[in-house]
């Protein structure tokens, strides 16, 4: 092999190493232009950058740096979801919990941004009103199967068991104090 081959070999992979990670942007550039279009959580942005074909360690690094930055907070976002989706009508904490848990948030965030949880109505409130919706949907049908369904929209929605029996019991009876079914 003559003696100046290697080094032109040499030349040409580092060129060629040097245009692919020209072509790829580095995932600091990617995670700030995720978090631009919308907050994330750590997980979502983990899950995203690995999925780019980004290297754990290179991962972990961003998601290190994100967060000294302040650009990334778990417990912030869990706040933020919890607050915007506490306006939606009908949502309860066991759903938001269940939706923040999806996202990959913690226990110990969910509980914290749970405890802000908006107090202008009541539960039993937002549930009533969920209830007199969906009873329009329910007319007509036989009063036990109509309390069935009710109970496990309520359910699907996130109250506790406490709560949409007190509310199937107050639609269904005339008072919410009353302990007889339907």
């Amino acid at each position: 092999m003559p003696k100046g081959t290697q080094g032109r070999e040499r030349a040409e992979e580092r060129a060629a190493a040097s245009s692919v990670n020209a072509e790829r942007p580095h995932a600091w550039g990617v995670a700030l232009k995720l978090l631009a279009m919308r907050a994330h959580t750590t997980q979502e942005v983990r899950q995203r950058l690995a999925r780019r074909g980004y290297p754990p360690d290179e991962v972990a690094a961003v998601i290190a740096r994100l967060a000294s930055a302040k650009y990334l907070d778990d417990l912030d976002f869990a706040r933020t979801w919890v607050r915007s989706r506490a306006v939606r009508p009908g949502l309860g904490p066991t759903r938001l919990a269940r939706e923040l848990r999806a996202k990959g948030i913690g226990e110990a965030e969910i509980g914290a941004a749970l405890a802000e949880f908006p107090a202008e109505r009541t539960l039993r409130e937002v549930a009533e009103e969920v209830a007199a919706r969906k009873l329009q949907t329910l007319q007509g049908l036989d009063p036990s199967i109509a309390y069935r369904r009710l109970a496990a929209h309520l359910t699907r929605r996130g109250f506790a068991w406490e709560i949409i029996s007190a509310v199937c019991r107050k639609f269904f009876s005339g008072t919410a104090d009353s302990d007889e079914e339907p």
